[in-house]
């Protein structure tokens, strides 16, 4: 039988999290075990996540690394032993629904001029996270994204969003989609996933924005959905790991825009989330029951974060 899909999933120490992940692999990935592969690429955790993946999921092609390399060069690690039709990548904090990869495969045979397809990243509690995909940052939906400017503007008026802003119905074509799920054709990627120059976050967009500059499209379809625990992994991380979330996408938009841009990102990203400080903490006066005081001190921390890369 040919192999429809090659899956790749990246881990770094959330060992549960993996397990939970594969085995909604085994029973809801919508294809038969003689029709998909599963690679495993586990970046020096030491949790007991590869011994766990040996015992219990002995199908698997583990690659057990020696040390965290990032996202992007563990997944491209991954690449040469993937021989399906798609390749699907994968985080290990997530959980498939209703058979979502075989779903995804019809549909990418459906629409043989697309690249790559997102699919509904969902919270634990079934709402749709935002970040599922969107538009390459510019300066009209860097400003629409943290200065609140979706909130006051009709929705006709708006720039594409930076992330998705409602729960499209439909497909539709975008500019880039998580790397949290992504299937892509195998013969469009030329035999490269992401570049080696992002560690973590951002080079989703930039692989995305390759297959777009090749002509491809790039689509979101709200036909499957999986859970995602956002920020498992990133929760045990310490210092300049913890930065990746602002550092990736700020990166690819000087890759996009060149050096002399980068003012324009950094006012908006420290400017938005001083604005967000400075609201929650208002809120948190009027309302002291809610969670607005912690909402605060998180925007707080992440503008002190955007100041540091800022300064360098």
């Amino acid at each position: 039988m040919s192999i429809e899909a090659s899956i790749i999933i990246v881990n770094w120490k959330v060992c549960e999290l993996l397990r939970a992940c594969l085995q909604s692999v085994r029973d809801q990935a919508g294809l038969r075990m003689d029709q998909m592969e599963v690679i495993v690429v586990d970046n020096d955790s030491r949790d007991g996540s590869v011994e766990m993946v040996r015992a219990e999921f002995p199908e698997v092609r583990l690659i057990a690394n020696a040390d965290n390399p990032g996202f992007g060069k563990a997944n491209n690690q991954a690449l040469p032993f993937c021989t399906g039709r798609y390749v699907v990548l994968l985080n290990p904090d997530t959980v498939l629904l209703d058979g979502a990869i075989g779903t995804m495969v019809r549909r990418m045979d459906a629409c043989p001029d697309v690249a790559t397809m997102g699919c509904r990243l969902l919270n634990a509690d079934g709402s749709l996270q935002r970040w599922t995909g969107g538009a390459f940052p510019r300066a009209l939906n860097l400003a629409n994204h943290y200065l609140f400017l979706d909130r006051l503007l009709p929705r006709a008026m708006r720039p594409m969003p930076l992330y998705l802003d409602h729960d499209a119905q439909a497909e539709i074509d975008v500019d880039w989609v998580s790397g949290a799920f992504m299937i892509l054709r195998t013969g469009m990627l030329g035999g490269q996933l992401f570049n080696p120059a992002f560690f973590m976050y951002g080079e989703d967009m930039e692989l995305c924005h390759r297959l777009k500059l090749a002509g491809h499209r790039v689509v979101y379809s709200p036909a499957a959905s999986i859970i995602h625990y956002q920020g498992a992994s990133m929760k045990q991380q310490q210092g300049d790991v913890l930065l990746s979330s602002l550092k990736g996408p700020r990166q690819f938009y000087r890759q996009m825009r060149g050096p002399q841009g980068l003012w324009i990102f950094d006012l908006f990203t420290v400017s938005g989330f001083g604005l967000r400080w400075l609201l929650y903490r208002l809120a948190s006066w009027v309302k002291p029951q809610g969670n607005y005081q912690a909402r605060a001190a998180s925007s707080l921390d992440l503008m002190g974060r955007a100041w540091r890369i800022m300064k360098g």
